[in-house]
């Protein structure tokens, strides 16, 4: 947890009074029937709960904390996961965006896990790009999103070095329930190093 105040202190330090003043807090939270992360349960196929703070400005900079539980097996005594992160993004009034930053991500009691990247995003209409570069000899990712428009339909390919390429086909339904924004997702991976795959369907409910 000591990385977290570091980032956090340093980041909130260099953006200064000026940020503080504009800046706009947003709270999340979520519930899944798994949390998968780039085609890979994060919690044994189970259910996962998550939240998180988000501080960002009128100027494009934001800086961020996450959690959510985990479950990696008996061999791993981290139940959950930190993940604090800042960067800046912008889009322009033709649709092209880009995001760049910074993310640590940080599982207590098991720190051999702890890593960290920085990242590149890069946005046109519906169409995104993101280069996640792993730091200290962390494996690299990238990843292709498609949204088809206000549809709700969306569609994910990745390659994650060393471990696999996996697809997200998601749905978000356009009413709320309850309040509740609802996502439906199919999510497939192969694995590199033995073939295996690691198949699975989530729903989710966010606000």
């Amino acid at each position: 947890m000591k990385i977290i105040e570091k980032i956090a202190c340093i980041v909130l330090l260099s953006l200064g009074a000026t940020f503080l003043n504009a800046a706009n807090f947003e709270g999340n939270f979520a519930l899944t029937s798994d949390y998968i992360w780039r085609g890979m349960t994060q919690t044994g196929e189970d259910l996962a709960y998550s939240g998180g703070v988000d501080v960002t400005s009128d100027t494009g900079v934001y800086v961020g904390v996450w959690g959510s539980n985990v479950d990696f097996g008996a061999d791993d005594n981290s139940s959950y996961e930190v993940d604090a992160y800042f960067g800046y993004a912008d889009e322009s009034e033709r649709g092209i965006s880009f995001d760049t930053g910074y993310i640590s991500y940080n599982y207590p009691g098991g720190e051999d896990l702890d890593f960290e990247e920085v990242y590149l995003g890069l946005g046109y209409k519906w169409v995104g790009l993101t280069l996640s570069f792993g730091l200290d000899e962390a494996p690299n990712n990238t990843e292709w999103s498609v949204n088809f428009g206000d549809s709700g339909f969306g569609v994910t390919y990745g390659d994650y070095d060393q471990y696999g390429k996996y697809t997200l086909v998601s749905y978000d339904l356009t009413q709320t329930i309850f309040g509740f924004s609802v996502g439906i997702a199919l999510s497939e991976f192969d694995a590199e190093i033995d073939g295996a795959q690691e198949d699975g369907f989530v729903i989710t409910f966010s606000r």
